[in-house]
């Protein structure tokens, strides 16, 4: 070869010419693939391009931000942003473009533009938006009918969280002393695996859906940057399509995230979401005493109608029994006029004839005059035996439906108080904790429930979750 240079000729020659190329600062549009900062405060940053459509990376780069520099660009850019710097993101950066003899080619960062994340962040988050609505799921959680009694509560958040405290003691100091079942899925609520470790409390709730009422998502305060994890697709399509009701309370009262968006009900701090079921739970219990405040209002005015009903027919009736009394003496009365001037009649025909046959007729008058006289008695025994079976009829009657209406009463009001000591009973009976009393255990395997055999192989080790106490054993199929 008639030409030959050494690589410290050719890394020069590449150093002049870059010095040429970009003599000055440069703008730069890249997404930050990782960050590192050390213990001198110098950071490392490897910016990287990917394809829009493949999202695999095409281009990389080695960027450096100095420590006495890193110490004003970064609060700059986190306070304007409200977002972390972070890997995931994309930034514009002026950087200058330096090659060394012995660490290659790197990008010296001098400025970060927040803007341009801003702008960057707004269009992620609008197209979760526009992706979730397409997909139609957006609406799917606010659309679920919000339960009348929610006591069985799941909630999602971090242990330590001041946040989680102020839920509790909230929610178990509640004026009204109504009794809460809760149960916590930890997770991390800030960081790059928020959104995932929420995720993933969801799935698990999921798990045991049929002993919760409603799920609650809570954090602390926090700084704003804290939030982005809720802007993320996969958690927010998780909310969106959870079976039962979410809310959510992480802690912000101006920014509204993609999550809050999804969930039944957004609110301000978990100490409103406290307060907010148990509004919830004071409506239901004064849905219940306006029931029954009607029920007794309308069994009372049925009494009262009732009453006068029986009062009006009594009233009815008196005129008729003595009008029915009337016209039977008065037909007595004819019928016993009518009788006189006969029995005269044939006692003058019978002394006539006496006077020719004074014995014979003596004794056929007292015969005919002792048959007259009964049939007059068995008439009046029959007139006072119609009046007596129509005043027992008449009384009879009322008294039947006086009885009625008492039953009727009765049995409606003894109707709603057993559906009410129903709904009671009913209450105690779905309590998750009184259902594991009687027998019942939870099995799980790597912390997830069991609820086919089939997912069990010979030596799985499986944990037995009873009301007091687990224990864990061996799987031996036979």
């Amino acid at each position: 070869m008639d030409s030959q240079i050494t690589l410290q000729e050719l890394n020069s020659l590449i150093q002049e010419n870059l010095q040429i190329s970009f003599p000055d600062q440069i703008w730069v549009t890249a997404e930050i693939g990782e960050l590192k900062v050390n213990r001198n405060g110098h950071c490392y940053i490897e910016l990287v391009a990917k394809d829009k459509n493949t999202d695999t990376i095409v281009a990389r780069s080695r960027a450096t931000i100095w420590a006495w520099q890193f110490r004003f660009i970064q609060p700059y850019f986190e306070t304007t942003t409200g977002q972390a710097l972070t890997s995931g993101i994309n930034v514009l950066v002026s950087v200058t473009v330096e090659f060394h003899n012995v660490y290659g080619l790197s990008l010296n960062i001098k400025d970060i533009d927040p803007a341009y994340t801003l702008g960057d962040m707004a269009r992620k988050r609008q197209q979760v938006i526009d992706r979730l609505t397409k997909e139609g799921i957006f609406d799917m959680n606010r659309e679920l009918e919000f339960p009348e009694i929610p006591s069985r509560i799941a909630i999602i958040s971090s242990p330590t969280a001041a946040g989680y405290q102020d839920f509790m003691n909230q929610l178990t100091s509640n004026r009204a002393g109504y009794q809460f079942y809760t149960k916590l899925f930890e997770a991390t609520m800030q960081g790059n695996n928020c959104s995932v470790s929420i995720t993933e409390a969801l799935d698990f709730v999921y798990a045991y859906e049929d002993l919760f009422d409603v799920v609650v998502i809570i954090r602390g305060g926090g700084s704003q940057m804290d939030l982005s994890c809720f802007d993320d697709y996969e958690l927010s399509a998780h909310i969106a399509q959870f079976p039962i009701p979410v809310l959510t309370g992480i802690g912000h009262e101006k920014d509204e995230s993609v999550a809050d968006m999804v969930a039944f009900q957004k609110l301000k701090t978990p100490t409103a979401v406290a307060e907010f079921l148990i509004e919830r739970m004071e409506n239901t219990e004064d849905h219940v005493n306006e029931l029954e405040q009607f029920f007794i209002k309308e069994v009372n005015e049925l009494l009262s109608r009732e009453k006068q009903r029986v009062e009006d027919a009594t009233r009815l009736f008196k005129p008729l029994i003595k009008s029915n009394i009337e016209r039977s003496s008065y037909r007595l009365g004819n019928l016993a006029s009518r009788v006189k001037p006969l029995i005269g009649d044939i006692i003058e025909q019978e002394r006539f004839t006496l006077s020719n046959q004074s014995e014979k007729l003596k004794n056929l008058s007292l015969s005919f005059f002792k048959d007259s006289k009964n049939k007059l008695q068995e008439l009046t025994s029959e007139t006072v035996y119609i009046n007596k079976i129509t005043n027992q009829i008449s009384l009879q009657n009322l008294t039947e439906k006086e009885q009625k209406l008492k039953h009727l009463s009765a049995r409606t009001f003894e109707n709603e108080l057993h559906k009410i000591d129903w709904l009671e009973r009913n209450k105690k009976l779905i309590d998750p904790k009184n259902i594991m009393k009687r027998g019942f255990s939870i099995t799980k395997k790597n912390g997830k429930a069991i609820k086919n055999a089939s997912q069990l192989d010979d030596g799985d080790t499986i944990e037995n979750v009873f009301y007091k106490g687990k224990v864990e054993s061996v799987v031996k199929k036979g």
